[in-house]
């Protein structure tokens, strides 16, 4: 237990000290290659630089740790083989799962915490950026457009807006394609302008442009469950939105301009992705259970971070089978890591029973 212990404490230790510095070096890079950009929209230097600073910061953190749990995991544990003190605890009998376990315990406890960071921190931090990035890094500028034009889906209408503007509350060149069953466009309407006044939409000036024979008299109305927020959201990668706003694009309402599976895949992997904290404590076990006796430090380190980015990889891979509809959702966001956790448990098994890899 004294032992499990230690090698806990090591883990977290070097895990926050490896998120720390890669997090430091990547936005030194960032701001490298960024400063003059964010420096051309005017206001105070300083104050720029460090707005968005603290505005990337929490997306680096997301995106490196996992790797600072990998290597904070294969560092402990080639420590303590380094010192012999994995061979000590074999020879006593101490049992290789139990070290293991004790990891992925604390793996599991950092998946919770990065998953409430990624929820109330990274989304808002991305959503903020992606706006000021959109006004030039211009100080106090609201986001003006989202550029090109946005093409949405609401049940059986197509919705074409040439700008967002005012975070989503006036829209300018609205086309809507209204279909039937069949999918046959039985309706074309243009609306110049449409307001977001009182919890409803305001059109001005909006026209039928063709069609099946319209019926007489027919109101020239606009009837959406759209918000103002649903055309700023459509413009940001869906890992950049939270869980609720992901739960709106998949519902009964159809919202979004992609296929329902497409948002239901990164609804999956954002409750799947920290998860891979818990995760990375084993695959590098397996790799310094494995090599304990080599001698070499180095050959443990590579063979620890050759398995972590392989999982990446294989990650990466089915994350993309999901998007295009090829697999069901849950299975492209947690098939990686099932499989991967069952090989790394079947793994630590065999050595505990047959013993390490000379």
């Amino acid at each position: 237990m004294t032992l499990s212990r230690y090698l806990m404490k090591a883990f977290i230790g070097r895990f926050t000290m490896l998120l720390v510095g890669l997090v430091l070096f990547l936005q030194t890079l960032d701001l490298l290659a960024t400063a003059n950009d964010v420096l051309a929209g005017g206001g105070d230097p300083v104050n720029a630089l460090s707005r968005y600073v603290m505005l990337r910061i929490p997306s680096l953190i997301e995106t490196v740790a996992p790797l600072a749990a990998l290597l904070g995991a294969l560092t402990s544990m080639v420590g303590m083989a380094t010192t012999s003190e994995i061979l000590a605890m074999r020879a006593a009998g101490r049992s290789v799962l139990s070290l293991v376990g004790g990891l992925v315990s604390v793996g599991l406890a950092l998946s919770v915490l990065l998953f409430v960071f990624s929820e109330f921190v990274v989304v808002p931090a991305n959503g903020e950026l992606q706006q000021w990035r959109d006004a030039g890094f211009k100080t106090g500028e609201q986001k003006v457009a989202t550029g090109e034009d946005v093409w949405m889906k609401e049940g059986a209408t197509l919705i074409r807006v040439g700008q967002v503007m005012r975070d989503g509350a006036v829209l300018q060149d609205v086309r809507l394609f209204k279909q039937n069953t069949e999918g046959t466009i039985i309706g074309i309407y243009n609306i110049r302008l449409a307001l977001w006044e009182n919890n409803a939409w305001s059109v001005v000036e909006m026209t039928r442009l063709g069609g099946t024979a319209a019926t007489e008299n027919e109101p020239l109305t606009w009837d959406t469950k759209l918000r103002p927020e649903h055309f700023v959201r459509d413009t940001n990668h869906p890992n950049e939105l939270s869980l609720n706003a992901l739960q709106q694009y998949i519902g009964t309402v159809n919202i979004g301009s992609r296929p329902g599976y497409f948002y239901d895949t990164w609804l999956q992997q954002k409750l799947a992705g920290p998860i891979v904290l818990a995760l990375m404590p084993l695959l590098a076990a397996i790799a310094a259970f494995a090599h304990h006796r080599s001698g070499s430090s180095v050959v443990t380190l590579v063979w620890g971070i050759t398995i972590g980015f392989a999982f990446i990889v294989v990650d990466n891979i089915v994350l993309a089978f999901g998007q295009f509809g090829s697999l069901p959702p849950v299975v492209a966001a947690w098939l990686p890591i099932a499989l991967f956790g069952t090989l790394g448990l079947w793994l630590i098994f065999n050595l505990e029973h047959t013993g390490a890899r000379t």
